[in-house]
């Protein structure tokens, strides 16, 4: 008898959580994008919120929040309910950059967020404007040795900043680095010639590489690019320059354990999809799929490396 009681009691005590399991979500989730619409977070959110609507049956809905390399947005959701319906989809600048070179940083990047999902890996781009009379690396460089040129980023601190910092030391030339809200009026500016070359990510450069518009010289990778493999990386060409960006989708700290599973079993799902990894793979992105505790480590060692990197840049965001 006693061990029935228990059983009913124990069945009692688990049920709200079993309860909640099989009802989330139950109703639109909110989608925080921390950068200006049209960039490739904004994409790459998009995608997610797509595929997440389809295998749980409820709207998620994108909202862009730009500004402060990403922190507004991300601070914004630090401060959100822990309940699963308001989530972070992000790149790594604003949870390991911000927290490193800011005195006086909004919100610990890592500690107050409860990471689900890194999903991709998009190696960046340099790329110069129409104006720029360059075909390769070597001669960009010897062209910023006769005047300085103009970088944008999407923001100080991004790793498109960092890229451009790290080429000036390689190639011991001087730019003026030129911060933007995202990468999408980086691109505008740039096919207007008002910004001289740029370190954007690859999948938000594409498709204005394919046309035409803008050169692509080299890239910010270990290896050339599947959806690039005609343009060599930067290491190739004498100035080592590995840097990149991740995306992911993060929470509030403290959000259920079931409710982070449920979103990385439905996003894993859907991005394992043959035609979906295609789709991601051909806009210059890699699928990385990280699992909750292989991100957070991630995260980590990423601000690890970043405090170190800066003891050398000494950049400062205040």
């Amino acid at each position: 008898m006693k061990q029935i009681l228990r059983a009913v009691l124990l069945t009692m005590a688990f049920a709200p959580l079993l309860a909640a399991a099989q009802t989330y979500p139950d109703k639109p989730v909110k989608m925080i994008v921390p950068y200006p619409a049209g960039g490739p977070a904004d994409q790459i959110a998009r995608e997610l919120a797509n595929g997440l609507s389809q295998a749980l049956g409820q709207t998620f809905v994108i909202e862009t929040k730009g500004g402060g390399s990403g922190s507004i947005g991300t601070g914004f959701v630090a401060k959100a309910a822990p309940d699963g319906y308001t989530l972070l989809a992000s790149a790594g600048a604003p949870h390991t950059a911000v927290p490193v070179f800011s005195s006086n940083p909004p919100y610990d990047g890592i500690k107050e967020f409860l990471p689900i999902l890194m999903l991709i890996d998009v190696p960046n781009v340099m790329v110069i404007g129409p104006h720029i009379k360059a075909t390769n690396v070597k001669e960009f460089i010897e062209l910023a040795k006769t005047k300085v040129m103009t970088y944008g980023s999407s923001g100080t601190g991004s790793s498109t900043h960092l890229a451009g910092e790290i080429l000036q030391i390689e190639a011991k030339i001087k730019m003026t680095h030129v911060p933007y809200k995202g990468a999408a009026p980086v691109v505008n500016d740039m096919l207007g010639g008002h910004v001289d070359v740029s370190f954007l990510n690859l999948s938000a450069m594409l498709p204005h590489i394919k046309s035409g518009k803008l050169r692509a010289i080299g890239l910010s990778s270990q290896t050339r690019a599947k959806a690039l493999p005609e343009v060599p990386t930067m290491a190739e060409q004498g100035t080592p320059n590995n840097t990149g960006s991740w995306y992911g989708l993060l929470a509030p700290a403290g959000t259920p354990e079931h409710v982070v599973r449920v979103l990385y079993d439905a996003s894993v799902k859907y991005f394992s999809q043959p035609e979906v990894r295609a789709r991601v793979e051909a806009s210059g992105s890699e699928l990385k799929m990280l699992n909750p505790k292989q991100f957070l480590a991630a995260m980590i060692e990423e601000k690890r490396q970043l405090a170190e990197l800066n003891k050398i840049l000494n950049i400062k965001m205040d």
